[in-house]
């Protein structure tokens, strides 16, 4: 969840807003009609340069317009758009006119693959190949032809991480902006005859803070909504080929840990093989799994007695990870139980790689259900065996936009004890039940069996429901994990614990004052007890004023009352051990960010109040710097200094991200990070090279050094270079 969402969190209504009389309740129910654009199949599809000039795309029908959703819904837009569809015998075509009346004001700045567009000016392109109103792709295109994509899941949620393989390219004139990309039919997963596929289209005006979209034009909706999509239609005879990806890959790695005889130089090689077994059934068979171009985590400071959640970056675990998502919880925001989390496969539990000897998936769809099947073998390290790690996943597609579904996880990678994990779960939405109003829901019920362990109390319970109209989202959830639930493939930071939390948020536009677009005003609470219902933990954060102008900057104000009991010791800080006891803190927060349309993006965040039987003053600045759209800047630093009668202590955490775009094709990523917790310094420099759609060469370097007698040291050195090959048949 972004910071936006983190502040407006908010309590719990209990009444939905009620419904209106008979007639608005059966207008409500009354289809809303879809839009439609048709789909013109060429024998040869355009050149994709971005310039939109060849004569095919005079053949397509123009598929507009489309209507403004911010800052005016439903009003026309102010930039005029069209877009027109294309597909030959290998790839569907989409060619975007963003016209300007002031070409001069495009925001350009991202160049590369999977970069933040955000503040750009952008398209967006989301398609419901199965038309099942729940999942499907999304492919975002910037001014420069910079490309990011993404898998849509449960109708909302975005796996930004996928990467697909597609071309775009984009071109600035003096009458605005055009784009276009060639997306091959097989990089999608479709149903075998299918010729309608859900279809919506949306463009980002960064300066007007204006989005406009094609279909589900409200503020209450997002381009990934496939629910409110429109169709794209004629799409006839479409094929995939055999439907093989192969892509072998070689490695050389030089690891050096400054120790006598303590320097490694490797060379090694695997393969990835995706099968299409069906149209819509993919099997994935990893050989020698390696990860080394990955990014490393983001640094952070745990001040409290929970294990921090750090997110799934590798490309295996990522590819259709939509279909293991479970009740929802993954997009919860609280993170206390998600019971399947793919880094607990091939990372030991202080973070260290294992190596993964083979891996294989089995993931899509069949008819209304839909598969997800995992199995990983991890090699022997720290004392243990070669060990293997299952998941399995089932759902089925129910009522307009729901679904009911199981969950299996079998072993655990870090321990000898055999664990095994089964549960249920129903997830409801629907945006036609009550009008203007989107009603989401989940429950679920899990339980787990762990070798060694006796006893009952291994069950985990929960529910979630929630509402969302153009100015108000409430909503409220509960969950019960009991002492001896052992997620082993999951990540569960408390246990034996009830958890209740609601959130109430009042956002209005705000048409009398011309400088502001909209506030929030917003509550949230969360309390926890032990399973006697005594209070263990407390949470009401009230935000009275947060404020968006129409510059695109915001400013904040939150307050937060919380309260701990501690049942034993919590050392917080090296030497610093905080006694058992009951504690209340009150304190203040205040903040502000610029709007991302500029070229130079400040953000600050101040709090400042009690901590513990103490204070606690905090600092978090980020600036993000685009001077040009071949270079870009990032620069953070938090510090936190702590008063307390058992003993004082600062910390501190600083990064530094530059990355050079050479070309959309070749970036070089760096990210130098510093806390003085570990008082270590950690380099990852990487540049990425897409040679071919779907090739790449990596090499990356990884420094760590440390303090010795006050003099900055190596203390580990890893480089490595891996190339990547996609064939295709």
């Amino acid at each position: 969840m972004n910071l936006r969402r983190n502040i407006l969190a908010a309590v719990f209504v209990p009444c939905l807003p009620a419904p209106g009389d008979a007639a608005e309740d059966e207008a409500a129910r009354d289809p809303v009609p879809v839009r439609t654009v048709r789909a013109v199949r060429v024998a040869a599809g355009p050149r994709i340069d971005g310039r939109l000039d060849d004569e095919v795309w005079r053949l397509a029908p123009d598929g507009g317009p489309l209507v403004q959703v911010t800052p005016h819904e439903g009003a026309p837009p102010t930039e005029r758009t069209e877009f027109r569809i294309l597909f030959d015998e290998r790839s569907l075509y989409v060619g975007v006119w963003c016209f300007d009346r002031e070409p001069e004001r495009i925001a350009a700045a991202e160049m590369a693959l999977d970069g933040k567009i955000d503040s750009d000016d952008h398209v967006a392109i989301a398609l419901d190949t199965f038309l099942d109103r729940r999942n499907g792709y999304q492919f975002r295109i910037n001014p420069n032809g910079a490309r990011e994509d993404a898998l849509i899941s449960n109708n909302a949620e975005l796996n930004r991480n996928w990467d697909g393989i597609w071309t775009a390219a984009a071109s600035i004139d003096g009458e605005g902006w055009y784009c276009e990309a060639a997306i091959p039919f097989q990089t999608l997963i479709f149903a075998r005859g299918s010729t309608v596929w859900g279809l919506n289209v949306a463009r980002k005006i960064p300066r007007k803070i204006e989005e406009d979209r094609w279909s589900g034009a409200s503020d209450r909706f997002r381009t990934q909504n496939v629910a409110e999509a429109g169709q794209v239609t004629g799409l006839e005879a479409l094929k995939r080929g055999i439907g093989i990806d192969l892509v072998p890959y070689g490695i050389a790695r030089y690891r050096n840990e400054r120790e006598p005889d303590d320097s490694d130089t490797l060379f090694d090689a695997g393969a990835d093989l995706r099968y299409s077994i069906t149209p819509n059934l993919t099997a994935t068979l990893s050989y020698d799994t390696d990860f080394a171009e990955t990014e490393v985590d983001a640094r952070q400071i745990n001040l409290t007695r929970f294990p921090l959640f750090f997110p799934e970056k590798r490309d295996f675990f990522l590819q259709d990870a939509g279909i293991f998502e479970f009740a929802g919880l993954g997009s919860a925001g609280s993170q206390f139980l998600l019971p399947f989390f793919s880094r607990r496969i091939g990372l030991s539990e202080t973070g260290e790689r294992v190596p993964i000897v083979a891996a294989g998936k089995l993931t899509g769809r069949v008819g209304s259900y839909n598969i997800g099947l995992l199995d990983a073998l991890v090699e022997d390290h720290a004392g243990l065996p070669m060990r293997n790690a299952f998941v399995g996943r089932l759902s089925r597609n129910v009522l307009d936009g729901s679904s009911i579904g199981g969950i299996v996880t079998h072993g655990d990678p870090n321990s000898l004890d055999d664990n095994l994990l089964a549960g249920a779960d129903f997830n409801f939405r629907d945006s036609r039940l009550v009008k203007d109003w989107v009603i989401q829901g989940s429950a679920f019920g899990l339980g787990t069996w762990t070798e060694d362990v006796e006893g009952e109390e291994n069950f985990a319970f929960g529910a979630r429901l929630s509402g969302e109209s153009d100015v108000i989202y409430t909503g409220a959830a509960f969950y019960q994990i009991e002492e001896n639930f052992n997620a082993a493939l999951g990540f569960v930071p408390r246990r034996d614990i009830r958890g209740y939390e609601g959130e109430l948020t009042y956002r209005p536009l705000v048409e009398s004052i011309d400088a502001i677009r909209r506030i929030w005003v917003s509550f949230f609470t969360r309390s926890i007890t032990d399973l006697d219902d005594e209070l263990e933990s407390s949470l009401q954060s009230l935000t009275p004023i947060y404020i968006q102008f129409e510059s695109g900057d915001d400013v904040f104000i939150n307050t937060q009352l919380q309260f701990e009991e501690l049942m034993q010791p919590f050392e917080i800080h090296p030497g610093v051990v905080i006694p058992p006891d009951e504690y209340w803190f009150l304190h203040y927060r205040a903040g502000f960010i610029t709007a991302s349309k500029r070229r130079v993006e400040f953000e600050l965040t101040c709090d400042i109040g009690d901590f513990y039987d103490g204070w606690r003053q905090s600092y978090d600045a980020g600036f993000r710097l685009k001077p040009l759209k071949h270079l870009f800047a990032g620069l953070g630093y938090e510090l936190n200094q702590v008063r307390l009668p058992e003993g004082d202590f600062d910390t501190r955490l600083a990064f530094v991200r530059v990355q050079v775009n050479f070309t959309t094709n070749l970036i070089w990523f760096n990210l130098v990070q510093y806390d003085d917790l570990s008082d270590t310094i950690g380099v990852n420099s990487r540049l990425q090279w897409e040679f071919r759609p779907g090739s790449f060469l990596y090499l990356v370097l990884q420094e760590n050094a440390g303090r010795n007698h006050g003099d900055l040291r190596s203390e580990e050195t890893e480089a490595a270079a891996k190339v990547a090959v996609t064939f295709r048949f």
